[in-house]
C-alpha cells in the first residue's frame, strides 16, 4: 500500500512538474511571437516615451525600438496638465492589446498593437 502511494506521489509530481514546464514554454514562445499577442519583456525595456495621443514608443536595452499604437485615442496621454502615465504589470511581459495604462488624471487606455521601428 505504501509503495502504491509512492508511486501515485511521484507520478502526480511528475505530471505538476512537466505542466508547469509547458506553461513557461507558452509564455516565452508568446513573447517572440508578431501581431496581435506580441509582448515585450519588460526586464528589457530601456525607455519608454508618449509621442502623441495614441503612440509610445519602446526603447529596448538591445537597441531596438518597437512602436505601441494603442486601441484608442487617449486624449490625455502627452497633454500638459498629465504629462505621464504608469503601467501595473502583473508578469515580466507587456503584451499587445490586453493590458492598459494610466495617465496621470486617472484616465485608463488599453494598448494596441506593438510595430517594430527599428
Amino acid at each position: 500500500m505504501k509503495k502504491s502511494l509512492k508511486i501515485l506521489f511521484g507520478s502526480a509530481l511528475l505530471a505538476s512538474s512537466a505542466l508547469a514546464l509547458s506553461a513557461a514554454t507558452q509564455v516565452q514562445a508568446q513573447a517572440q511571437a508578431q501581431g496581435g499577442n506580441f509582448c515585450l519583456n519588460v526586464t528589457e525595456i530601456r525607455s519608454s516615451q508618449a509621442v502623441d495621443n495614441r503612440t509610445i514608443i519602446y526603447r529596448m536595452k538591445d537597441g531596438k525600438v518597437w512602436r505601441n499604437t494603442l486601441a484608442a485615442p487617449c486624449p490625455e496621454l502627452v497633454s500638459f496638465s498629465a504629462g505621464a502615465y504608469s503601467q501595473e504589470l502583473h508578469t515580466d511581459y507587456l503584451c499587445a492589446n490586453t493590458q492598459t495604462i494610466t495617465v496621470k488624471s486617472g484616465m485608463v487606455c488599453r494598448l494596441g498593437e506593438f510595430t517594430r521601428v527599428n
